[in-house]
């Protein structure tokens, strides 16, 4: 054992890989199940119990995990963007295989179509939506800005090199043009002037295919 100079024990930090696996589960399961409820009943109609419930743990779980039911929100936001099991991996792997640059946008418009119908939507309102107003997703959004900003950056490069990339434009404007319109609020308002999902589809292609130099493309 150790001793300090005052001859009193130093206290060992004790860190079990199963016990921390487990809380990883846990943590995992009530995301899975506030993500689900979520979707189905919305924030407001949604209990902490029903959360419980549906993740086969208790109500006070949640509270030492997540503090409240915002927190729980902040928690699911935050996976969202860090879990990497939303299919991202085998995009960019398929978007690297590609040899065509304008059918790799058309794969870029065709996966944030189906992020956005596979309930990214949904999350989004409920994060940044006039139902919840709390510091905490203030903070979430300003790191959600971030994340996609980085992402759409490294998206950008895999579209445009230099060879094919219009001169007058740069990665750093592409990406935050994507960041821009491929965004939750910018689909609600199409949606609400009529646009399907299928016509946001060709619209980003489109959007995204003026920043190909033609001249590249067609040589």
């Amino acid at each position: 054992m150790t001793l300090q100079s005052n001859d009193e024990p130093v206290k060992r930090t004790y860190h079990s890989p199963r016990r921390e696996a487990q809380a990883d589960e846990t943590r995992l399961a009530i995301i899975g199940a506030a993500l689900e409820l979520f979707a189905a009943k919305g924030f407001q109609g949604t209990t902490i119990k029903q959360v419980a419930e549906q993740a086969g743990v208790s109500e006070q779980t949640i509270y030492n995990v997540f503090a409240d039911k915002t927190g729980l929100l902040v928690g699911v936001g935050l996976h969202s963007m860090t879990s990497g099991d939303d299919g991202s991996e085998a995009f960019v792997a398929d978007l690297l295989a590609e040899p065509d640059p304008m059918e790799r946008i058309r794969m870029t418009a065709r996966f944030s179509k189906e992020q956005w119908t596979d309930g990214a939507l949904e999350l989004d309102r409920m994060l940044f939506g006039p139902d919840v107003k709390d510091p905490r997703l203030e903070e979430l959004a300003e790191r959600l800005l971030a994340f996609k900003l980085g992402l759409n950056r490294a998206i950008a490069e895999m579209l445009f090199p230099d060879s094919i990339r219009r001169a007058d434009v740069s990665l750093d404007e592409i990406a935050a043009f994507a960041t821009t319109v491929d965004s939750g609020p910018s689909i609600t308002t199409l949606r609400r002037l009529g646009w399907s999902m299928d016509d946001y589809e060709g619209w980003i292609t489109r959007l995204l295919s003026l920043f190909l130099d033609p001249s590249a493309v067609e040589g």
